[in-house]
C-alpha cells in the first residue's frame, strides 16, 4: 500500500479526496436535521381510502320493559289477590277482588256522585232554556245578563260568570261548555260503576307480566311490566354529551343470532342512584361508569320475543358519521400554532407534500376528514420531513430488513450518495 502511494502520489491523493467528499456528502444528507433535499425510504404509511366513517359509543346493555305500570289499593278493601309475581296477564284481567261490602259502598258513593251531576245538568239546561227564551229574538240586553231571572240552583261561581256577560250568545256558549263538562263527568262515573259491576275488583291496564306485589302501610301495590321490551345502557358525563335522542344504534343480544338495529329513545337528566333498579341489575355483570352515570333507553326496531328481562347485550351508538370521508391515525397529524391540522402525504410525483385538512371528528385512534385526496395516496406519520423530497417505499408494505441493503452493490450506494 505504501509502495503504491509513493509510486503514484497524485493518484493516491485523488482517491483520498474523493473518499472525503463522499463521506462529507453522506453526513450532510443523512444527519437528522439535514436541510438537503434527498430521497426517503418510507417503511410505514397508510393509504387514503374513501368510505363512511363513524364514531361510536359502545356500552353494555340490559333488556327491560318499555313501560312499567303500578296500581295501588287499600288492602282492607280487598278480599283476595288473584295473581302472583311472574304471572302473565292480559288487559282487564282481575288482579285482586274487592270485599262485597266494599264493592257496595263504592258503588253507592259513585251513584251519589252521578245523581249530583245529573241534578247539576238539569239546572244548567233550565238556565240555558231561560236565556234562549228571553233573548231568542236576537235582541241584546243593555247591561249584563239578569241572573235573578236564571235558575237559582246554579253555583255562585257560574252565576258570577253569567253576570259578567253582556251578550246572550256568550252566556249560551258558557252554559254549553259547563253542560259538556258535566256530561263528561257523568260518563266517567258510569264507566267506573260498569267496571266494578263487571269485575268486582282491580284489573290490569295492559298486557304484561306481574313483576312485583308489595304490601306496605295498609296498601297493596301491583307492578306490571309491559310485554314490549327496550334496552337500557348507562353513560358517563362525557358520553352523555355526545349521545342524542334519535341516533342510530346497533345491538347484539344474548340468545339472539341476528344483529339488531334501533335508536336512542330517551336519556335521563338525573344520575342513577342505589334505587335505580336496572342499573343495579346490570352492575351485577358489568362495570358502570364512575363516579356517576346516566340511564339511556334504547329502542330496537324488531321486537325481542322469548327473551327474558335482565338479559344482557351490547350496544354501539353512532354519535358521529361522515360519508365519503378518509381516516388517518390521529397521532400522524401536525398541529400549527393556530390549531390547524396538517398531514404529510406522497403526491403523484412521488414527492413529500404537507397539506391542510379539516378534521370532522376523532375516534379513539383515528382522525376523520373529508378534504379531497386522491384515493390510494400514501399518508405519512408526523415527523419533520423535507417538502418536495422524493421518496421510495417497499411494495407490498413491509418493514425494512438487512436483506434490502445486501441486494444493492457498493456502486449503487455511491451513485445514490453523490447524485
Amino acid at each position: 500500500m505504501m509502495a503504491f502511494i509513493k509510486a503514484r502520489p497524485w493518484t493516491s491523493m485523488t482517491i483520498v479526496l474523493a473518499m472525503l467528499v463522499i463521506g462529507i456528502n453522506a453526513y450532510l444528507v443523512f444527519k437528522n436535521d439535514s436541510n438537503i433535499t434527498r430521497s426517503y425510504f418510507i417503511d410505514e404509511f397508510q393509504k387514503a381510502y374513501i368510505g363512511t366513517n363513524t364514531e361510536r359509543v359502545n356500552k353494555e346493555t340490559i333488556v327491560a320493559p318499555a313501560e312499567t305500570f303500578t296500581i295501588t289499593a287499600d288492602v282492607t278493601s280487598l278480599s283476595a289477590v288473584n295473581v302472583k309475581r311472574g304471572q302473565e296477564v292480559m288487559m282487564n284481567d282481575l288482579l285482586a277482588t274487592y270485599q262485597t261490602d266494599e264493592v257496595d259502598e263504592e258503588i253507592t258513593k259513585l251513584e251519589s256522585e252521578r245523581t249530583a251531576y245529573e241534578t247539576e245538568l238539569s239546572d244548567l239546561q233550565d238556565a240555558l232554556d231561560q236565556i234562549e227564551d228571553e233573548y231568542g229574538d236576537g235582541s241584546n240586553p243593555k247591561s249584563s245578563i239578569n241572573t235573578d231571572q236564571i235558575n237559582d240552583k246554579l253555583s255562585v261561581t257560574l252565576k258570577l260568570e253569567l253576570a259578567q256577560q253582556n251578550s246572550a250568545s256568550t252566556a249560551v256558549a258558557l252554559l254549553n261548555r259547563h253542560i259538556a263538562e258535566t256530561n263528561r263527568q257523568i260518563a266517567l262515573i258510569e264507566a267506573q260503576i260498569t267496571q266494578i259491576h263487571s269485575r268486582q275488583g282491580i284489573v290490569s291496564p295492559i298486557d304484561g307480566i306481574v313483576s312485583a306485589i308489595k304490601e306496605e302501610a295498609g296498601t297493596v301495590t301491583f307492578e306490571i311490566y309491559s310485554n314490549e321490551k327496550a334496552m337500557y345502557a348507562y353513560l358517563s358525563e362525557k358520553e352523555w354529551q355526545k349521545v342524542q335522542e334519535g341516533q342510530t344504534v346497533d345491538f347484539k343480544v344474548k340468545h339472539v343470532k341476528d344483529a339488531l338495529s334501533g335508536v336512542v329513545l330517551e336519556k335521563q337528566m338525573i344520575a342513577t342512584d342505589d334505587h335505580t333498579f336496572w342499573a343495579n341489575e346490570l352492575a351485577k355483570t358489568a362495570a358502570l361508569p364512575q363516579p356517576t352515570n346516566y340511564e339511556v333507553t334504547l329502542q330496537q326496531d324488531a321486537p325481542l320475543e322469548d327473551i327474558p328481562f335482565s338479559t344482557t347485550g351490547k350496544a354501539s351508538i353512532i354519535v358521529n358519521e361522515a360519508f365519503d370521508s378518509y381516516k388517518v391515525d390521529k397521532s400522524w397529524l401536525a398541529t400549527t400554532k393556530k390549531g390547524n391540522k396538517k398531514l404529510y402525504i406522497i403526491n403523484q410525483e412521488g414527492k413529500i407534500q404537507l397539506i391542510d385538512i379539516n378534521v370532522q371528528f376523532n375516534t379513539a385512534k383515528s382522525a376523520i376528514f373529508m378534504d379531497y385526496v386522491e384515493e390510494g395516496t400514501p399518508m405519512l406519520s408526523n415527523e419533520k420531513r423535507n417538502i418536495a423530497a422524493y421518496t421510495f417505499r417497499t411494495l407490498p408494505v413491509e418493514k425494512i430488513q438487512w436483506s434490502h441493503f445486501k441486494d444493492l452493490t457498493w456502486k449503487q450506494y455511491v451513485k445514490y450518495i453523490v447524485f
